[in-house]
């Protein structure tokens, strides 16, 4: 039974370790703290496209199909950078209040 129990200590420890490189950090404000994003745990709760927007005329017109990893096109900031109408700060604020 302590034999089991040490292999469990390791696997989640290694799975920690392993799940840390899928966490994005977010840098604070000067009233708040960095903040942690972590894509899987989102994709759980979420359909892809409840984050993931390319708007035309009020409609997310993004195709499931470009959602692939590596595709520099779905990042966030590929729209969302300064000199954007809505620049990352404020589009990760409106994306995330609804539940947060």
């Amino acid at each position: 039974m302590k034999k089991i129990a040490i292999t469990l200590v390791c696997v989640f420890f290694a799975s920690g370790v392993y799940a840390y490189d899928a966490v994005l950090e977010f840098s604070g404000g000067e009233n708040r703290g960095p903040v942690l994003f972590d894509h899987e745990w989102h994709m759980y709760d979420f359909d892809c496209l409840d984050c993931h927007h390319v708007m035309e005329n009020g409609e997310n017109v993004l195709d499931d199909a470009d959602l692939v990893e590596g595709n520099p096109d779905i990042l966030c900031a590929s729209c969302h950078d300064s000199q954007a109408e809505i620049d990352s700060t404020h589009a990760f604020h409106y994306q995330c209040m609804g539940c947060h």
